[in-house]
């Protein structure tokens, strides 16, 4: 299962951020979406189930840290 296309573009366009980070949908990666016409990504994290995992973000972006 994943989250609904409309209400990421929803979030994405009411706070103007380029970027949604949220907890797992059993997909965890990083997902593209164009939203009125500007590159925005998903970033999801992983349910820790079967191994560790933390999001680092700086100034070169973000990215999935295992551990």
């Amino acid at each position: 299962m994943d989250v609904n296309d409309d209400a990421v573009a929803a979030l994405l366009r009411e706070f103007r951020y380029p970027r949604l980070i949220h907890g797992h949908t059993h997909r965890p990666n990083r997902h593209e979406h164009i939203v009125d016409g500007h590159s925005c990504e998903r970033l999801v994290l992983s349910d820790w189930d079967q191994k560790s995992s933390s999001l680092w973000c700086d100034a070169e972006g973000c990215r999935s840290v295992s551990f």
